[in-house]
């Protein structure tokens, strides 16, 4: 595999095509290289604390959102371009992971399912190895919800000294999670993202078209 295929096992397998498209093929190919540079330098300095789950959230996701962020900000992009930028590569990243995640629950986990198993979905989604906390619990009603208390992105944005992308992240978490559609709708209805002190999220039946029904 070509060395410049850094992102081939990452949720931007696209992202030098997309810097390409976007930049023209010159600018492109130096702003791809300089984000593979620092993925990597990101990537292979970090201690993972033995945790695979840790190590697979921030070199499939996290990294290569940072990287390309720092990238643009070098290359002399102010702050909301930037984001602006990021913001189209997370979105499409999200609607990918949003369908895989969807055709796994559509053949094994409908609804009843899914609410018997939600430990199981929070601890795979924010895993405590991987720096989350989770916790508040609510099953008894209608809606399940559950708070993040800390939140892995907050921390390692924090620490690479841009917490702007928090909100990056807390809605690529959203976008992803309507993958779960017809069968679980959830919202997310505050986040650390947007100043809130914890990430909430919610999880009701969906709704499924009426049979026999054609679409208008």
């Amino acid at each position: 595999m070509d060395r410049a295929d850094i992102f081939a096992d990452t949720d931007f397998p696209a992202l030098r095509a997309g810097c390409k498209a976007r930049f023209g093929d010159e600018d492109g190919e130096k702003i791809y290289h300089r984000t593979a540079k620092l993925y990597a330098e990101l990537a292979v300095t970090t201690d993972y604390k033995d945790s695979y789950t840790l190590e697979r959230q921030l070199k499939r996701f996290v990294y290569p959102v940072i990287a390309y962020y720092k990238t643009l900000l070098s290359y002399g992009y102010r702050q909301a371009a930037a984001l602006g930028l990021v913001r189209r590569e997370t979105e499409k990243a999200a609607d990918e992971s949003g369908a895989i995640l969807g055709a796994q629950m559509r053949r094994f986990f409908p609804y009843r399912a899914f609410r018997r198993n939600i430990k199981n979905f929070i601890e795979y989604k924010f895993p405590a190895a991987g720096g989350w906390k989770s916790g508040e619990l609510k099953t008894a009603s209608r809606v399940l919800s559950f708070r993040i208390r800390t939140c892995m992105y907050a921390t390692i944005a924090e620490k690479f000294g841009c917490p702007e992308l928090c909100a990056v992240f807390c809605d690529y978490e959203r976008r992803m999670f309507a993958g779960l559609l017809p069968q679980v709708e959830a919202s997310c209805p505050c986040s650390m993202g947007e100043g809130h002190d914890y990430c909430e999220f919610r999880f009701k039946r969906g709704h499924r078209p009426a049979k026999g029904k054609n679409k208008e």
